[in-house]
């Protein structure tokens, strides 16, 4: 019997005690997850459990960067704890038992209604929250405001859940939180920030630079935040103005949406299978690089840095806004393209 067996029997009879366990639902929260294993020489015994999402192209992107992660030595597994069978109950229990083992626990989603459920089963004295994107500001403000932990684009519909999930992540004597980060202002107070230098990332391409222009889509319409008219419109005017493109979609945009932005004239679409930031890393990349407000306008330029690209944020309207964006969503799109740390051309160099 090992040490670890012997630790785990006792008044608790509970399995040995797996020290790092990381959560993620997203191609982007899986590559900061192995960003993070790379920076982090200290993760004994870390197991990536990858939750499947439903959508099939988040599923096609999470399965290449498991390939490059267990390329790297990391052992990652895939549970599909989201549907109501025998095979989903057995993923949801098995994902119970490994949150109740963990000694450390790295998340790369605390608004997860799956991960907010098995929380409370956390013993784990040390929780690491891993990038998702500019979402990061928004856990912070919730966890140094005690608000629940809903998604910021979501109408306030608190839930005991969601209240409950902010108490538990909230750092404490019996709880650390620390945020892997490329954003400022991203940590809440009592939390240690490790910063995000993409350093995996970069060390694994050198992208070619050619001439031309290159978009960077978002999902704002098909999370209801942008009306879809005035979301082509910027894209076909940026087409028409700037000459031929190539518009890399955005993995949460629909077949429809990219269909109409596809029938603009001078445009390609690129749906990529991996993320954006290992997708340029590697290249061809455009020397000119646009982005509407979005997490890729602060990754992309330490990304890319050294390499001559110039990044520039277009800002969203106020009249794009659908009718049903709240106020809150709204200041938090139009914080991303005015912020004070993204002068409105970056060049990236």
């Amino acid at each position: 019997m090992t040490s670890e067996q012997r630790a785990g029997q006792g008044e608790s009879q509970l399995p040995p005690a797996r020290r790092s366990l990381a959560l993620v639902e997203s191609p982007t929260q899986l590559l900061n997850v192995l960003e993070w294993a790379h920076a982090e020489p200290r993760r004994p015994g870390l197991l990536v459990l990858v939750l499947a999402p439903s959508d099939p192209r988040t599923l096609l992107q999470l399965e290449r960067v498991a390939g490059l992660v267990t390329s790297e030595g990391l052992r990652v597994e895939m549970l599909d704890p989201r549907h109501i069978s025998p095979g989903g109950l057995s993923a949801m229990a098995r994902l119970a038992r490994e949150v109740s083992r963990a000694e450390r626990l790295v998340l790369g989603d605390p608004f997860s209604g799956i991960i907010q459920t098995v929380l409370p089963l956390a013993r784990a004295a040390h929780v690491i929250v891993v990038d998702d994107g500019t979402a990061t500001w928004e856990f912070s403000a919730c966890i140094e405001g005690q608000r629940p932990l809903q998604r910021w684009r979501m109408a306030d519909g608190r839930t005991a859940r969601a209240a409950r999930a902010t108490r538990l992540l909230t750092p404490s004597d019996h709880r650390r939180l620390s945020v892997f980060t490329c954003l400022e202002g991203a940590a809440p107070f009592g939390a240690r920030v490790v910063e995000n230098r993409y350093s995996w990332t970069r060390s694994h391409g050198t992208p070619v630079v050619r001439d031309g222009i290159d978009i960077v889509g978002a999902s704002l319409v098909d999370t209801g935040v942008v009306e879809r008219e005035a979301y082509l419109t910027a894209v076909e005017r940026l087409a028409g103005t700037q000459g031929p493109v190539r518009y890399f979609a955005h993995r949460r945009e629909s077949e429809d949406m990219l269909g109409a932005i596809a029938a603009l004239p001078l445009i390609e679409v690129i749906r990529s299978d991996i993320p954006i930031e290992i997708a340029l890393s590697h290249g061809p990349v455009a020397r000119r690089l646009i982005t509407f407000p979005s997490t890729a306008a602060y990754t992309l330029p330490i990304v890319l840095a050294g390499t001559g690209v110039r990044l520039e944020v277009r800002p969203v309207e106020a009249a794009w806004f659908t009718g049903s964006t709240t106020q809150h969503a709204r200041l938090f799109v139009q914080r991303i393209a005015h912020d004070s740390s993204l002068p409105p051309v970056l060049e990236v160099a």
